[in-house]
């Protein structure tokens, strides 16, 4: 699901973030990516409601810097986030579909 709320041409761009839902991992690298990603996989810990309306807000470079840097923190919190070279062979997918 594209989103509308932010202002930029093309997809906003953050610091990729591999993340695990059930034994699929998704590698998130854009702020459509993470709100879809988010939105389809809600966990409580940390502002879940602050996460989202900053992922839909984010308009200019620093805000997305801020939005890809709380669904780090995010993911990390709620234990999702992979670390680098803890991924398992042939489970790694895309994004989720938008």
């Amino acid at each position: 699901m594209p989103n509308d709320d932010h202002a930029l041409d093309s997809p906003a761009v953050i610091s990729a973030v591999r993340v695990r839902a059930g034994s699929a991992e998704f590698d998130i690298t854009t702020l459509d990516e993470a709100l879809a990603f988010a939105q389809a996989n809600p966990h409580a810990k940390g502002d879940y409601d602050g996460l989202i309306r900053r992922l839909q807000s984010a308009v200019d470079p620093d805000d997305v810097t801020e939005a890809g840097n709380a669904f780090r923190w995010w993911a990390e919190s709620n234990g999702i986030a992979v670390e680098a070279g803890s991924r398992q062979r042939g489970q790694t997918a895309s994004a989720p579909p938008r």
